[in-house]
């Protein structure tokens, strides 16, 4: 136990030291920043309050006043998520009506605030004879409650920025990796409730469902501190060494010649007007790997193939829409020419590039 308790003060101390890294570093978006600040320094928060626990020490002054004091900042973590995801993709920072996220954290703490305003020996009194809910009211579904709320924000989160369409490659990878590091944290906290809950577990091996959270929140504070460098530009092999482009073999002087070489054969050999183009397709021309020819479009464009092929597509639209009419051509015949296999597919990347369906960005074009 010496050594878990060891292990988790020196998470608790990184997560410290990264929260103070979030607030001062000035590179990148600095609202997204103090939002990464919260969020770790919370978690590192209630890191301390599990040592403690595993220490004895909640048992003694002063520490007895830490018992449930990481219960109401439950309700803060999944916020915290949603309003970052939501700076990040939308450029939104705190709003006033954001202060009803907090009505969770208020009710929370206002069912135990009759147990945090006791005097101290009182307090010691409860924890010791470990009576302490039996004079707060709180429900024995709370627990429930709050997972379903930090579930909802988990799903909401990622439902937030699915949708946006605006995000490039890398924007993606990094939204994907922090939401899911919080979903497993979610889940593994449930897992822990459910466990303990019906006799499966004995609550006093809760550091090992803790120490999976720990790998979990310390890969998102890696991601969170490298982030605003992946945000300015700096593609994901620079800033981390483990991603599936570490042995490409591919070196950047190469990689930039050919991130060329591929702009010319979009342009000429319009390859992407064949509905059937596939990765495998672009590897053979550029005389690369598959994964050589991936790390070049994400590196490089910061698109996915499908987005990469498919902007070339809808330039390609764009130019064609101007006299489609006179060559009555119809919406789907149009998609077929330009490389896609349905209307509806059509629309979609169209929208996505232009943030216009067909008709309308005919009908803009013409008025200007």
């Amino acid at each position: 136990m010496r050594f878990i308790i060891g292990l988790f003060t020196v998470f608790i101390l990184i997560g410290i030291a990264l929260s103070i890294m979030f607030i001062i570093k000035k590179k990148g978006d600095v609202v997204a920043n103090r939002f990464l600040a919260a969020y770790t320094f919370l978690f590192s928060f209630e890191l301390l309050n599990n040592v403690l626990r595993w220490s004895g020490v909640l048992e003694t002054e002063p520490f007895v006043h830490f018992n449930l004091v990481h219960f109401p900042v439950w309700a803060i973590y999944g916020p915290l998520v949603y309003m970052y995801i939501r700076r990040v993709t939308k450029k939104v920072t705190f709003k006033i009506t954001d202060l009803v996220f907090l009505i969770p954290f208020l009710l929370i703490f206002g069912a135990l605030s009759p147990f945090y305003f006791l005097p101290t020996d009182e307090k010691l009194q409860l924890v010791e004879a470990g009576t302490v809910f039996q004079h707060v009211p709180w429900p024995s579904y709370g627990i429930w409650l709050v997972i379903l709320l930090m579930s909802f924000y988990a799903l909401f989160s990622f439902q937030s920025f699915r949708k946006n369409r605006k995000l490039g490659y890398r924007e993606n990878v990094w939204l994907k990796w922090f939401v899911g590091s919080y979903s497993g944290f979610v889940f593994m906290f449930s897992l822990y409730i459910f466990l303990v809950r019906f006799n499966i577990m004995d609550p006093k091996y809760d550091y090992f469902v803790d120490i999976v959270i720990v790998g979990f929140i310390g890969l998102l504070a890696f991601f969170g501190f490298v982030q605003p460098d992946v945000f300015e530009g700096k593609n994901l092999r620079e800033v981390l060494p483990f991603v599936k482009y570490r042995k490409s073999g591919i070196s950047p002087a190469l990689s930039l010649e050919m991130k060329e070489k591929l702009v010319e054969i979009m342009q000429n050999q319009k390859p992407y007007l064949d509905n059937e183009l596939r990765l495998d397709d672009l590897s053979l021309l550029l005389n690369l790997s598959r994964n050589q020819t991936s790390q070049i479009i994400n590196e490089h464009f910061n698109l996915s193939f499908f987005d990469f092929v498919n902007r070339y597509r809808i330039m390609e639209a764009k130019n064609m829409l101007i006299d489609y009419e006179n060559k009555q051509l119809t919406m789907s015949q149009l998609a077929f020419e330009v490389g896609f296999n349905s209307r509806a597919s059509f629309y979609r990347a169209f929208k996505k590039f232009t943030n216009y369906n067909p008709s309308e960005y005919l009908k803009i074009s013409k008025a200007s």
